[in-house]
């Protein structure tokens, strides 16, 4: 964490609070062309800091902008058994991809475990995502997490912090979202019997894509709720692991023994519904993609061959892809 800042920019401050400063995005825009001469342009942002309330950051501090990701569907990926992972990643290497785990710290347990949820999958448990989601994002402590985020420079926020009860959310209250969010159904598929997202849906398989997105896994029954969510199979074009996206996807940021350039494969399912239910179409990690084409051509490292194969389809085959993946 910086001295000053901690682990995470927060703009805006309680009441009597400041907020620790702003953030800006540049763009930078380049092009790539397709095997049939079609033309993409792709923007990448960088981040500048503004208004700074307690000094400047100098070039040394590392920066990653991210996009909250979806909180459906995480009771199901959190019951996927660590053997199916680990089973997937040894498949992979026929393909030349290389799946692997991030460790991260479980903070209940005391110890170093495979992490699953996140970009970079930084979290080991759902109720330790929410958790980390309360005092990174909100400020708020948690039994987990009981300490308040306020750097030494800080005054005003240790101050504020000392007049509150610790942990602000009971550990009732914790259990309680846990399960709330661990039960968020996905959204179900449209369109599938659309011949031209069926045949989309080829096209995504011969490309390479499947090898991560991965489309059906089957479950065990939860950890903590078996009876409400029992084994089952589920769809999720995910294998819940960290892959090398290359050079130009790379935030420069490790993250436990993730590097800059792992991400873990965002799942897939309910992608399609994105422009309505954000009211925009962007996508990865930083937001940086204005499309689900553009999302596709940033991939590079281990998907390089996927990405490849998706340039080298036709005009009408691209538009069946996007299809079915508008159809998840």
């Amino acid at each position: 964490p910086h001295p000053s800042y901690g682990n995470q920019l927060n703009e805006e401050g309680v009441p009597g609070v400041p907020g620790e400063g702003r953030a800006i995005l540049r763009w930078q825009e380049k092009t790539t062309t397709l095997a049939d001469g079609t033309s993409i342009r792709l923007g990448s942002p960088s981040v500048e800091f503004a208004e700074l309330a307690y000094g400047r950051m100098d070039a040394t501090v590392m920066t990653s902008p991210r996009v909250g990701p979806p909180v459906y569907g995480l009771g199901l990926l959190e019951a996927v058994p660590l053997s199916t992972l680990q089973k997937i990643a040894a498949e992979q290497s026929r393909y030349g991809v290389r799946g692997s785990f991030n460790q991260v710290w479980d903070e209940a347990q005391q110890k170093f475990v495979p992490g699953r949820f996140g970009w970079k999958a930084n979290s080991p448990n759902l109720r330790q995502q929410i958790a980390e989601a309360f005092i990174g994002d909100l400020g708020v402590t948690t039994p987990l997490f009981p300490q308040t985020q306020c750097a030494e420079t800080q005054s005003d926020c240790r101050n504020a912090a000392k007049a509150e009860h610790q942990p602000e959310l009971s550990a009732e209250r914790l259990v309680d979202i846990d399960f709330y969010t661990a039960h968020l159904a996905p959204p179900p598929r449209r369109n599938t019997a659309d011949p031209a997202v069926r045949r989309g849906e080829q096209w995504f398989s011969e490309a390479g894509c499947a090898v991560c997105h991965i489309p059906k896994l089957k479950t065990a029954p939860h950890p903590r709720f078996p009876n409400r969510l029992p084994a089952q199979n589920i769809e999720p074009y995910t294998d819940l692991l960290l892959h090398d996206m290359g050079s130009g996807l790379s935030d420069g940021r490790p993250d436990f023994s993730a590097s800059g350039s792992q991400w873990r494969t965002p799942p897939l399912w309910g992608i399609g519904l994105v422009p309505i239910v954000n009211g925009h179409s962007q996508y990865l990690h930083d937001g940086r993609a204005r499309n689900l084409e553009e999302a596709i051509v940033w991939h590079d490292g281990e998907a390089l061959a996927a990405r490849t194969r998706y340039g080298e389809l036709s005009l009408d085959q691209r538009r069946e892809l996007l299809a079915f993946l508008q159809s998840l």
